[in-house]
């Protein structure tokens, strides 16, 4: 048995001591602990909680099954507010679009007569109820912002909302480019085993623009929409589908501004720049030839460049017919130069001299008939 000799003692009561002061200031620090958290925990409640005695539970055969299943077709109300127009790309023929969408539709078996309780107070989403598929036909890249959430109100109106960003496919028509007038479309239109039964109706009360779009170049308007029916042709038994579908229109104005000061005033000083060769006197033949050669070298560089911002159509717009009359009466420049130097060259100058001085006139006629017939009328 080991003896404790009084300095150890000494000792080993010095070190309760510690460990007690210890003690003492940790259950001082709980304490303050629990008074402090104490009140949090009795009031605080989680999120949703005061919902927890809410019953928003409903048949599963109201999520299969479209409200009005005796023949008659559902109302679907759609809002569409076109937030912001972000570009148009003439070369893909698209648009980006901001757009917020607002869709409702009435189901009675959810209202609060039917269930004898209201579902105004609970969330749910797409696929718990039966909704109206439908889809943007037109829409090339691009999806939701927002979750599908739907809310139901005490007389069974369902309302859903989304937040839509991307591109949209739109047949743009370029024959008066760069005057042109161009229709940018948002075609919704329903699928699926219901498609035929629902009636698409415009929500005017939530369809609009904002004031101001951030796109350059285009003046854009709102159009009156369009509520119709779209009939598909397949290859199976079923020969035709009827399908709801609703057209929102947007009319484009392009400012044509750019076009006349960076594009067609540059091909002007071109084809002048040809005109200049009738000043020059026929026995000069060098120069004349030079001042040609140059003005077609400058066209061609010129139309090359002029393809990365030109729309890619298989058919003449208004400017491709001002280019290529252009084109062609600068190489009839060329071919008077050269015509004039061999005149003049056997021996006749008083001759060339004439053509020369009546093609400064002829020249100058046919590049206004050309400007007036392909930019004004």
């Amino acid at each position: 048995m080991k003896v404790i000799k009084p300095r150890e003692t000494e000792k080993l009561y010095s070190g309760l001591d510690n460990v007690y002061a210890v003690n003492s200031w940790t259950r001082l620090i709980l304490f303050f602990f629990i008074i402090l958290l104490l009140p949090v925990s009795v009031f605080a409640q989680a999120p949703g909680s005061e919902n927890s005695d809410i019953d928003c539970s409903i048949p599963k055969i109201f999520k299969t099954r479209r409200p009005d299943s005796q023949g008659i077709k559902t109302p679907v109300k759609i809002g569409l507010y076109i937030i912001d127009i972000k570009g148009i790309n003439d070369v893909e023929q698209t648009f980006k679009a901001d757009v917020f969408i607002n869709v409702s539709w009435r189901d009675p078996r959810l209202s609060e007569n039917s269930l004898v309780r209201s579902l105004k107070e609970c969330v749910f989403t797409l696929k718990d109820l039966w909704n109206p598929p439908f889809f943007a036909v037109n829409r090339s890249t691009g999806g939701k912002l927002l979750d599908d959430i739907v809310t139901v109100d005490a007389e069974g109106n369902v309302n859903y909302k989304q937040h839509y960003v991307g591109e949209l496919a739109t047949d743009l028509l370029f024959a008066e480019f760069p005057f042109d007038k161009q229709l940018l479309q948002f075609n919704l239109m329903a699928y699926g085993p219901d498609a035929g039964n629902i009636a698409f109706e415009v929500d005017y009360e939530l369809t609009g623009t904002r004031d101001k779009f951030s796109i350059e170049g285009w003046s854009v308007e709102f159009l009156d929409a369009i509520v119709k029916s779209e009939s598909i042709t397949t290859i199976g038994s079923e020969k035709v589908h009827n399908f709801a579908r609703v057209d929102f229109r947007l009319s484009a104005h392009r400012d044509k501004n750019y076009y006349l000061w960076k594009v067609i005033t540059p091909l002007c000083f071109i084809v002048l720049m040809a005109w200049a060769v009738f000043w020059i006197d026929p026995s000069q033949f060098g120069p004349q030839i030079g001042l040609s050669t140059a003005t077609v070298f400058t066209l061609i560089a010129y139309r090359f460049s002029l393809g990365f911002t030109l729309p890619k159509v298989s058919y003449f717009t208004r400017i491709d017919e001002f280019i290529l009359f252009s084109t062609i009466l600068v190489f009839l420049a060329l071919g008077t130069a050269i015509t004039t130097g061999k005149i003049t060259t056997d021996g006749n100058k008083e001759l060339a001299q004439k053509i020369e001085y009546w093609a400064r006139y002829i020249y100058l006629i046919l590049f206004l008939i050309i400007i007036v017939f392909t930019l004004w009328f």
